[in-house]
C-alpha cells in the first residue's frame, strides 16, 4: 500500500507539475509566437498528439501501478489502463496532417492555392476537399474560422509526400505576404498557459 501512496505523491508532487509546466510552454509558446509575428502557424497534428499522452499519462501509471502493487487483479483497474490506450489509438488515427493556428477564410485558401499554384500542382477545388488531379489525391480542408484554426491532411495516407511539399510553400506564403490572423484561439492557448503554471506551482508546493 505504501507504494500506492508514495507512487501517488510522486505523480501529485513532481509529475504533475513537470507536466503542467510542459504544456504550459507550449501553449503560451503557440499563443505568443501568432500574436506578437501577426502570422499563422502551422504545425504538424502529431505533435497536439504527443501532448495528449503526456496528459493522459498520471492516469495511465496510476492504474497499472495500482494493479501491480496490490498483486489483486482489478477488472476496473485494468478496463481504465485499456480505455486510455485504445482512446489515444483513436486520437492517433484521427490527428493526421497539420494544424493551423491563426488563420482566417480567406488567408487560408489563398495560402493552399499559392503553395498548388507554386508546386504546379494541378487541382479541382469542392466542399471541403481539394482534389489533385495530378495524382488523383484528395486533400482534406476543415476551417472553423470562428476561432481561427483550421485541419490540413490527405486522405490516402501514400500520398503524404505531397502535403510535406506544400506545407513549406504554405509558411513561405503566410511569412511573406500580409494575411489577417485570427486571435482567438492564439489568446485562448495563452490563458490556457498561464492556468496551467498555476496549477503547477500549487501541484508542487501541495
Amino acid at each position: 500500500m505504501s507504494g500506492v501512496l508514495s507512487t501517488g505523491s510522486f505523480i501529485l508532487n513532481i509529475y504533475f507539475p513537470l507536466v503542467f509546466t510542459l504544456m504550459a510552454v507550449f501553449f503560451l509558446y503557440i499563443g505568443l509566437k501568432v500574436i506578437t509575428s501577426k502570422k499563422p502557424l502551422l504545425l504538424p497534428s502529431k505533435v497536439f498528439f504527443v501532448f495528449m499522452v503526456i496528459a493522459f499519462s498520471p492516469q495511465l501509471i496510476m492504474s497499472v501501478e495500482t494493479q501491480f502493487s496490490t498483486g489483486v487483479f482489478s477488472l476496473l483497474s485494468l478496463m481504465s489502463s485499456i480505455m486510455y490506450v485504445v482512446l489515444l489509438a483513436f486520437f492517433w488515427i484521427q490527428m493526421k496532417g497539420y494544424m493551423a493556428i491563426g488563420i482566417s477564410d480567406d488567408s487560408f485558401r489563398n495560402a493552399l492555392h499559392y503553395a498548388l499554384d507554386q508546386n504546379r500542382i494541378q487541382f479541382e477545388e469542392q466542399v471541403s476537399l481539394i482534389k489533385l488531379t495530378n495524382s488523383s489525391a484528395d486533400l482534406l480542408v476543415s476551417v472553423q474560422s470562428w476561432v481561427g484554426t483550421g485541419q490540413l491532411k490527405l486522405k490516402q495516407s501514400k500520398y503524404n509526400h505531397l502535403l510535406n511539399t506544400l506545407v513549406p510553400s504554405i509558411n513561405q506564403y503566410f511569412q511573406s505576404h500580409s494575411v489577417k490572423t485570427n486571435s482567438t484561439t492564439p489568446v485562448f492557448y495563452i490563458l490556457i498557459g498561464l492556468i496551467l503554471l498555476v496549477l503547477s506551482v500549487f501541484f508542487y508546493s501541495f
